[in-house]
């Protein structure tokens, strides 16, 4: 029953074991741990929905690359679903990107999610792309040695910016080094040409967004991960947009699909 006081608030500390409750059971495959949720709240970007001082929803919002931002894990709990908070989440993160000046807002949602695209699509998105994330085992693959897998150098960066715009840029990729939590990595031939690029998080363990122009490097861009890659785990986690070529081939090597997105954008209104 939705209570007489909503409001919506910065994530604290010791919100974490009722946190922890409600995204259980609203992302039961892709929870966020401890560790995880304690990076969260050092940043000025994950919010809650609050009822009475109870926690009923939340909301991650970050800026994308220079003018454009992110809007990352929204929901409502079950029980309180229907009754248009879903809504007014949005409404809260489409003013966070206006207020820091941003142009327009991506998003991923999955492609089953009628109910979550419907109302998406009532603040401006539309689907722009399609993305996959797919579980790979190291021991599946069968490096070349034709390609290697280096961390992104700071002159590469404007580079690999260029290159993959939508999905790795120059500002972004800054801004991710900035974390200990994340690489960068990049993908090279044997003429040194940047091919490949990722953001690589060890904890998770995966890449999201994973770029690559060529197929033949994939097990060499694969193996190089490994590197970076916890001890713990014996895969890694791809998440990649509009590579059909890329999808069909880890369906044949038979990799668990974790889920296909759509990927949706919005222009952000501007101020006034």
């Amino acid at each position: 029953m939705l209570g007489n006081e909503l409001r919506i608030r910065l994530i604290r500390e010791e919100d974490w074991p009722e946190f922890e409750t409600i995204d259980a059971e609203l992302f039961p495959d892709d929870r966020i741990d401890r560790e995880s949720f304690l990076r969260i709240i050092s940043h000025e970007s994950f919010f809650v929905l609050e009822s009475d001082g109870r926690i009923i929803g939340m909301l991650a919002v970050s800026k994308f690359g220079e003018d454009a931002g992110h809007l990352g894990r929204i929901a409502v709990a079950k029980t309180m679903q229907n009754q248009g908070l879903g809504a007014r989440l949005m409404e809260y993160a489409i003013d966070w990107f206006r207020n820091e000046n941003l142009a327009q807002a991506i998003l991923y949602t999955q492609d089953n999610n009628k109910h979550a695209q419907h109302l998406y699509k009532k603040f401006g998105f539309e689907i722009i792309g399609t993305t996959w994330h797919y579980f790979v085992p190291f021991k599946t693959i069968a490096p070349t040695g034709n390609y290697r897998c280096d961390s992104i150098q700071e002159d590469e960066i404007d580079l690999v910016g260029l290159k993959y715009h939508d999905y790795l840029p120059a500002a972004q990729i800054r801004r991710f080094l900035e974390s200990e939590e994340y690489h960068v990595l990049v993908l090279k031939n044997k003429e040194s040409d940047i091919v490949g690029a990722c953001r690589f998080t060890p904890t998770f363990p995966g890449c999201m967004p994973f770029r690559i122009d060529n197929l033949d490097g994939i097990d060499d861009f694969i193996s190089g991960l490994e590197e970076y890659s916890l001890l713990e785990y014996d895969y890694v986690r791809l998440t990649f947009t509009d590579n059909e070529n890329l999808a069909e081939l880890c369906e044949e090597r038979g990799y668990k699909q974790h889920h296909r997105l759509y990927r949706m954008k919005a222009e952000v209104p501007p101020k006034g």
